[in-house]
């Protein structure tokens, strides 16, 4: 390691969530790991490996790919993309037996063509958009064809038929009922058709814990299993969870400046007293947010000490002049737990007015990731 920064996913803690959300589902209703983005940063393929040991039965991507990947490392299981696939690249879908979001005909006819030409037959999921005004059917009369004329194209096997919500994590559910059923209308009047769709999956971590409606035949879940809530309204009585992931580093240099002395960028800090600063090897380069400068802390010898003056690009500095018999060398930790102390990525996206979704996606490959916990199977 070139440089003493790094994250700690805890491949147990991560295997208990996914056990917890196991309990908490009906025995018949499948679980898709959601891998998106490096697996929400803590690493696509370890999570994929464990997640499938603990009887996940698809994976869920956003991009072809991020399923190249996947498959690349020796990954067999199904693998769902849930955004956008171009076209051009059905040969790659085929070649990796990916199957992707449909949205439109010309898509889906464009991929038959393709696979019969190939010899061979592949799964797509249709996306509705019952809310989101994303991706997606919107309109009923439009969802119920387009599915008729999936289930004669050649080449094609009509797996599975999804949405997702817009409000899951808040407590106001009128939304997302109303998003539901229209869901369930478009399902009950395929079935009069004769339309046979063997997996229909609308709830994401929050709707698998506050709304039991939304389970249907699969649940897609993502933050949950990396050991995050999705909001604050989200029930912590029904599971209990743990953050998967730490992040972590060194001190590399300690100073003593005078009063009166600056810190860091544009000065905007400037010592009241003599000051022990520690410097500290991450940055907003690594993902630490730059709206920390001044404002955030981190933890040293169990004890929480501040962020002073702006966070640079590879580094930040801390005022540890509170912290007995600090020393170069120490551990810090920016999320984690240190003796009593706890920081974690939600602690902070509260601060930052954002989500913890989008702070441990920030930590970047800059961050060597050590897996612990648990030992995979091949």
């Amino acid at each position: 390691m070139g440089r003493p920064t790094w994250a700690e996913v805890d491949l147990s803690c991560l295997a208990n969530n996914l056990k917890s959300f196991r309990r908490l589902l009906p025995p018949r209703v499948r679980i898709m790991a959601v891998i998106k983005a490096d697996g929400y940063g803590h690493g696509a393929y370890e999570v994929s490996r464990v997640a499938l040991q603990e009887g996940a039965s698809m994976l869920g991507v956003a991009s072809l790919e991020e399923g190249l990947e996947l498959r690349k490392k020796g990954i067999k299981s199904p693998i769902l993309i849930l955004g956008y696939t171009d076209p051009r690249q059905n040969r790659l879908l085929l070649e990796y037996d990916l199957t992707p979001a449909i949205s439109h005909w010309e898509a889906a006819l464009s991929l038959s063509q393709q696979a019969v030409a190939a010899g061979k037959k592949v799964s797509v999921h249709v996306k509705l958009d019952t809310g989101m005004s994303r991706l997606g059917l919107r309109e009923p009369a439009g969802i119920i064809s387009l599915l008729e004329k999936l289930s004669a194209l050649p080449g094609i096997r009509l797996e599975g038929l999804f949405t997702h919500f817009a409000t899951a994590d808040e407590m106001e559910k009128d939304f997302m009922e109303e998003q539901l059923e229209k869901f369930k209308a478009v399902i009950r009047e395929g079935e009069k058709k004769g339309i046979h769709i063997p997996l229909k999956h609308a709830a994401n971590s929050a709707a698998a814990i506050n709304f039991p409606e939304s389970h249907l035949d699969m649940v897609r879940i993502g933050i949950g299993m990396y050991g995050y809530y999705p909001s604050d309204e989200v029930s912590r009585e029904k599971i209990k969870l743990c953050p998967v992931l730490s992040l972590k580093s060194r001190i590399v240099l300690l100073k003593k400046i005078p009063s009166g002395t600056p810190v860091s960028y544009g000065r905007t800090f400037t010592a009241a007293t003599e000051t022990l600063v520690a410097v500290v090897p991450l940055g907003y380069g690594d993902g630490y947010s730059r709206r920390l400068s001044n404002n955030g802390v981190m933890l040293v010898r169990g004890r929480k000490v501040p962020v002073i003056g702006r966070v640079c690009m590879d580094l930040t500095m801390l005022d540890v002049g509170a912290v007995p018999d600090v020393q170069e060398g120490d551990e810090v930790v920016v999320y984690g737990k240190q003796g009593s102390q706890e920081i974690w990525v939600d602690q902070v996206a509260r601060q930052l007015d954002t989500i913890s979704y989008e702070l441990l996606c920030n930590i970047n490959s800059r961050i060597p990731r050590i897996y612990t916990g648990i030992t995979q199977k091949v």
